[in-house]
């Protein structure tokens, strides 16, 4: 068979041979109106959904039993249709995939899994009665991301999450373990009335910054390595959002910490600590108002 037949079918085989195809991307709003439109569109597994960035006002989003990719296109901040209501999105049997870089706003709950596996990072969660809930046989990793403002920042009934480089601030609860079997590492928890809670299940805490808390635990022991220094963040410095850190904070100089690693979710490479003066606001007022 000449060469050039041979290449066409070896092509051919691949590309029909199961998890070889490539998935679609659907894009919102330019090719499918909604997120959710675009959520329902994807088949099982392999596709994806590209964001314009932009402000969208819906929610009770379903992923059931798929693994697909969201992510945005410039800032994406999606708010709730009625405030303090519904779910953004929720994951259920066994779906997966990835979700990235949205800011999430005002609904009873921001995001939820029940039995299932997502990997969620660079998320922002505000102003939400929960911001992640999980329950069932769920195992999310969930990292690199800001809840704040919320009546519970996380809240672990079941599964076995993971929590990585989160920075949780002024919640009522930061992380309530409920459940299941949880893996906290190299988190930043701060000026939350209760840092964490412990009233079942099994949480295991490493290196995380407990700060400027009415508590730092309620019924859990200290983790290895937990520590308790000022975080240092650079309020005014609007560019790398509010929870940038300073370049002399414990949480970004890595020689500062005990763990020796950068803590948070503001303290991946790509984001540089600031310089200058760290501001801190002198009250709790002062600091609440940046986020109405």
């Amino acid at each position: 068979m000449p060469v050039h037949k041979t290449l066409l079918v070896a092509a051919l085989i691949l590309a029909s041979a199961p998890g070889m195809t490539e998935g679609k991307t659907w894009y919102v709003p330019s090719g499918v109106p909604t997120i959710k439109a675009a959520v329902d569109s994807c088949k099982a597994s392999g596709d994806a959904i590209s964001i314009t960035g932009g402000v969208y006002r819906e929610g009770s989003i379903v992923i059931d039993g798929k693994s697909i990719s969201i992510t945005q296109n410039g800032q994406v901040t999606v708010i709730a249709p009625v405030a303090g209501t519904g779910t953004f999105i929720t994951y259920r049997n066994g779906s997966a995939g990835q979700l990235w870089s949205l800011v999430i706003r005002n609904f009873d709950t921001a995001i939820a899994v029940e039995g299932g596996s997502p990997s969620i990072t660079a998320v922002s969660l505000k102003a939400c009665r929960q911001g992640l809930a999980v329950t069932g046989s769920s195992a999310p990793q969930f990292t690199y991301s800001v809840v704040d403002s919320c009546t519970t920042a996380i809240s672990i009934e079941g599964g076995s999450p993971v929590l990585q480089n989160e920075t949780i601030a002024l919640c009522g609860t930061g992380v309530s373990f409920l459940g299941g079997t949880t893996n906290m590492t190299r988190s930043i928890v701060y000026g939350c009335v209760t840092g964490v809670q412990c009233a079942g299940g099994s949480a295991a805490l490493g290196c995380n910054d407990f700060w400027a808390n009415g508590s730092d635990y309620s019924g859990c022991a200290a983790g290895t390595n937990d520590f308790y220094l000022d975080p240092r963040f650079c309020f005014w410095a609007s560019s790398g959002g509010p929870y940038q850190l300073h370049n002399t904070s414990p949480c970004f100089d890595t020689t500062l910490n005990p763990c020796h690693v950068k803590i948070g979710a503001l303290s991946s490479g790509s984001i540089p600590g600031c310089s200058g003066t760290a501001v801190e606001r002198s009250t709790w007022g002062s600091i609440k108002s940046i986020y109405r």
